[in-house]
């Protein structure tokens, strides 16, 4: 408790105010210099040690300067490991040398800086907005690549904890609902993750939906990703999906959208209800608060969502523990 309070505490003068900004100033510039090293397909090269002068022959597009000093703010944020001549990915950071880790960090990495910037803009207006407004393409596919990584993770540790459900989707008919596909970056990597399964994607954008009917073509998904511009409120199918994926933070109606997923479910599917929650941390309950208010989505507590999943008649619901970084995940089943 009394460090909580010792980095809320009131700050008292212009110079304790400089002091915050720069520091901020100095996490942003880092976060920007590792996003430097990914979009520059420096990463890849750096599973192994590396010279400046190799990094430069192999990514000839940025300067060596500036590769440089993109790899001293890695290596003083630990990303990087440096001796005298080479540098080289922490251990930690090696499975982001290769996709979907890869892509979805760079992701996260884009979105974030591009949505900070865009907050300041929109701040400018004269007309008040809430909710999900984007339409840069660049902004939108960095944000759909940073929720690819989520289907690895349903793969590899969610997935096999729900009774029978790796089976389901390992059969021919599976059928996997994510709503608000955006640019349906999950829905190809769900595809290539479970081979016999069909997802059908809802959103509302146009710009997003745009985007991923390209991206669904140049997977050559067609056959296996339907793309539909739908609320999900608006979903009429009944028993038809093994598998649904719900992102409170875009959704205002969370109480009518979980409805209308149980009734979409087969007997035996199930529901990851995606949300923001609430942790120990100040700034970080914070800041995801601030992410729900300009996604448009809600804030729920865990014991609210549990009572959302509970009055739209899911069973067995349950949070899933994950890390402190990602969204809380609740889970419940139609039986």
């Amino acid at each position: 408790m009394i460090e909580i309070e010792a980095k809320t505490a009131m700050i008292q003068s212009p110079e304790e105010i400089r002091a915050m900004t720069s520091e901020l100033t100095m996490s942003v510039w880092t976060l920007a210099a590792i996003g430097a090293l990914f979009e520059a397909g420096i990463v890849e090269h750096l599973r192994e040690p590396r010279s400046i002068d190799e990094l430069e022959k192999l990514c000839p597009a940025i300067a060596r300067s500036r590769v440089q000093r993109s790899l001293e703010l890695a290596a003083v944020s630990g990303f990087v490991v440096a001796d005298e001549t080479r540098h080289r990915l922490a251990p930690g950071a090696m499975p982001f040398a290769e996709s979907p880790m890869r892509g979805a960090l760079a992701g996260d990495i884009r979105t974030t800086l591009m949505q900070a910037l865009a907050l300041l803009d929109a701040s400018r207006d004269a007309q008040p907005s809430r909710g999900w407004q984007h339409t840069n393409p660049a902004l939108l596919q960095s944000q759909g690549d940073a929720s690819s990584a989520l289907a690895v993770m349903l793969k590899r540790a969610i997935v096999p904890s729900l009774e029978g459900l790796a089976e389901r989707l390992e059969q021919p008919g599976a059928r996997f609902l994510d709503v608000g596909s955006g640019v349906a970056s999950l829905a190809i990597a769900m595809c290539r993750l479970f081979p016999a399964l069909e997802v059908t994607g809802l959103d509302v954008s146009d710009a997003a939906l745009n985007i991923a009917r390209s991206n669904v073509k140049a997977a050559r998904l067609e056959s296996r990703i339907e793309l539909r511009q739908l609320a999900v409120e608006d979903l009429s199918e009944e028993r038809a999906y093994n598998l649904a994926w719900h992102p409170s933070f875009f959704i205002p109606s969370a109480e009518a959208a979980c409805a209308r997923i149980h009734a979409a479910l087969r007997p035996g599917g199930f529901i990851l209800f995606a949300f923001s929650g609430q942790g120990p941390e100040r700034r970080t309950n914070a800041v995801w608060t601030l992410i729900d208010e300009l996604w448009g989505g809600i804030a729920p507590s865990a014991l609210e969502v549990q009572a959302f999943l509970e009055r739209a008649s899911f069973a067995a619901v349950r949070a899933i523990p994950g890390p402190t970084w990602a969204p809380s995940l609740m889970v419940g089943r139609r039986d």
